[in-house]
């Protein structure tokens, strides 16, 4: 469902209304997706062409949730935390653009209207958020292919036994898949240590699972491997030692930085241009989540999760992941 909005860049910053004032732009704001935290709107031109500054982007707002920052600490939190890790090609772009009075009802109607996952209906968005986002569109060009892909932990965790036969995402996925549980990067079927492995066949075995695109394919087994890299290094260089060993207030920040680039998004388009990648959802993971990643980390050690030893009942040889391979 979509309602129409006015955009202006009179005043102080950018805005969007329900009400048209002089030299607003008309358009229309329609309901894309959705995450945990966030919803996302395309805009759509009406009768002139959109500005510059809208042009390639989507608007993100976020939900009302006691979890979820407000849009300017998002804001902060990216700028502080993540935005200089990466050249600015390789990350999804944030630009602040007001949100007058009665927007977020009339958005929250619309959202009413739509078909939306079981477990998201009771999310709105708050009346008194006074922002937004702008942020760049990574929707394909019409007749061509995008992906989402979760690249997880490209390093295996500090704390796992020296003689695991899984990574620490394929050891999750593992004791998931005991428990009749299977998420988006469980479906992936592929290890992320293949994603960065220095052999071109682990990559493309990987890659190759992700996507029946082989342009895309091709891509992130060749040209994305500087991004992977970087992703990679900076989730060495922040958590050097495992949960389990974390200490101090610094350590425990970057800690939670690392955790977020483990829980990032890469998006892949295919464009008339060529193909763009960029990494997403870099949503600061907080400290308070340090209690429950330790008893995950301890529950993988002492259950067997990593050494492939688990509980007879449970037991499944492992066949994905690339330490197995190898073993």
């Amino acid at each position: 469902m979509t309602i129409t909005a006015y955009y202006s860049e009179d005043g102080e910053a950018p805005r969007f209304s329900t009400s048209k004032t002089r030299n607003a732009i008309a358009c229309r704001l329609e309901y894309l997706n959705e995450g945990g935290a966030n919803f996302i709107f395309s805009i759509v031109r009406l009768q002139t062409e959109l500005p510059p500054l809208l042009r390639g982007k989507l608007l993100r707002l976020r939900k009302d949730l006691s979890h979820v920052q407000t849009t300017a600490e998002q804001v902060k939190s990216f700028r502080d935390n993540f935005k200089t890790l990466f050249p600015a090609d390789c990350v999804v772009q944030h630009d602040l653009v007001r949100l007058e009075n009665g927007l977020a009802d009339s958005l929250n109607d619309a959202i009413d209207l739509v078909i939306r996952p079981s477990h998201r209906t009771h999310h709105y968005l708050p009346q008194n958020e006074p922002f937004g986002l702008l942020v760049t569109d990574m929707m394909p060009d019409a007749g061509h292919a995008m992906l989402e892909i979760k690249p997880k932990w490209l390093l295996q965790s500090s704390n796992a036994p020296a003689d695991a036969k899984r990574c620490r995402t394929c050891a999750l996925r593992a004791q998931r898949a005991s428990q009749g549980k299977c998420t988006a990067t469980d479906e992936q079927g592929s290890c992320p240590l293949d994603f960065v492995s220095e052999h071109e066949q682990d990559r493309r075995r990987a890659m190759d699972r992700a996507t029946r695109e082989s342009k895309l394919a091709h891509f992130l087994v060749g040209d994305a491997q500087p991004l992977f890299a970087i992703l990679r290094d900076q989730q060495r260089f922040l958590d050097p030692h495992g949960v389990l060993r974390v200490a101090g207030a610094d350590g425990i920040y970057n800690l939670c930085r690392a955790m977020t680039l483990r829980d990032c998004t890469l998006f892949v388009r295919s464009t008339a241009r060529g193909i763009e990648a960029r990494l997403g959802d870099l949503d600061f993971k907080h400290p308070e989540k340090l209690g429950r990643w330790k008893d995950i980390e301890r529950r993988l050690i002492d259950e067997g999760w990593y050494t492939n030893a688990e509980a007879e009942s449970m037991w499944r040889d492992e066949t994905i992941c690339r330490l197995s391979r190898n073993s």
